[in-house]
């Protein structure tokens, strides 16, 4: 009979990674599903925790697959898991669910902020009760350590070089951002306004405004279609969130117009959108799946005594990946020592389909 739940198990993990259709061949940076054929590893011994992790609100398609990878790797670990959707976008929805959380008694808490520094007490008086903390996708103070999709100027650096290059090197750029204190968002966008001025190269793009679409799909619409009104010589709008994105891209083709859109995407989402002749000629992202399963292994890892979270300190995952702490980087809102995931990954006419599939 165990033999049998370890099968479902894996067979779990690789449906939740690979979707609906044979995972391709990635670039090597490219984000991984599970080869076919390929063992997971095997459940390590969790024994009776719970952990939870708290998205940053319901109905985000992204948190909702990062969520998804969270509870496969507690599952494959043997631990239970236990998935919050905050109702809407703001530090008080979030503080509600963590002290929930705290009262139902979890041992660990992974949540992707939605401010740098509010859920700070709440955080507190969650370790205080021994809750192990960790945040993803967007850090917080408060937290034990910050599992980071992929490197704040790594992330910056190819969002410059989207509008450096939609736009032929010179022209009108802006911003369409999630809310105004996401901390993931403010740390690219911070990273870019140095990656620009500290490069002579870049010298003609202007970046007339920074928008707030606060990671809802017709707020975002509806600063897309001000932004085509207020900046007629726009050339491009940089959206560093799924949300955004997809949304400004839909607004232009819509309209007709020739303002180009970069930034981060779901691959899923983007289909007809990205590619030659299209609103988004190519975007970037990294595996939400993949994220949520590390921040389990960081929880894990933390609970079975393999890091304490200080800096140079190195963890090897479940699933045979090792993880070196480093030190946090407050200057671009990084609070926390952090763990890096992997690196963006460019989508394009070429790949996009194929990614599609994978999630």
């Amino acid at each position: 009979m165990k033999k049998i739940i370890a099968l479902l198990v894996v067979l779990m993990m690789v449906l939740a990674a690979c979707g609906p259709g044979a995972a391709p061949a990635p670039a090597p940076a490219a984000p991984q599903a599970p080869a076919e054929g390929q063992a997971d590893p095997a459940p390590a011994d969790g024994g009776d925790l719970t952990f939870a992790i708290i998205t940053k609100s319901a109905g985000n398609p992204f948190m909702e697959r990062m969520a998804s990878g969270f509870e496969t790797a507690a599952a494959a670990m043997g631990i239970n898991a236990v998935v919050q959707h905050p109702v809407d976008t703001t530090a008080e929805a979030q503080i509600t669910v963590i002290n929930s959380l705290v009262a139902q008694g979890v041992d660990g808490i992974a949540v992707a902020a939605n401010d740098p520094n509010a859920l700070e007490s709440a955080l507190q008086a969650a370790r205080d009760q021994g809750i192990t903390i960790v945040t993803l996708d967007s850090d917080t103070a408060g937290s034990s350590m910050f599992v980071n999709q992929a490197g704040v100027f790594e992330v910056a650096q190819v969002l410059v070089d989207s509008a450096y290059d939609m736009s032929g090197g010179s022209g009108q750029f802006a911003v369409l951002s999630a809310t105004s204190v996401a901390t993931n968002q403010n740390a690219w966008i911070a990273a870019m306004e140095e990656i620009i001025a500290g490069d002579s190269r870049y010298a003609n793009l202007e970046w007339v405004t920074t928008v707030f679409g606060d990671d809802e799909l017709q707020r975002s619409f509806d600063e897309t279609q001000s932004l085509l009104i207020n900046f007629p010589e726009l050339r491009v709008i940089v959206a560093p969130t799924t949300v955004g994105i997809m949304a400004a891209a839909q607004v232009v083709m819509q309209q007709g117009s020739d303002v180009l859109v970069a930034g981060l995407g779901l691959p899923s989402e983007m289909v007809g959108l990205v590619g030659d002749d299209l609103p988004c000629p190519y975007m970037y992202l990294w595996n939400p799946i993949e994220l949520g399963e590390v921040a389990a292994y960081a929880l894990n890892a933390f609970k079975q005594g393999d890091t304490t979270g200080d800096v140079g300190q190195s963890f090897t995952a479940p699933n045979g990946n090792t993880f070196t702490v480093i030190a946090a980087a407050p200057e671009v809102g990084i609070v926390n020592a952090q763990i890096i995931v992997g690196l963006p990954f460019r989508f394009d006419g070429d790949n996009i389909a194929e990614w599609a599939l994978v999630y």
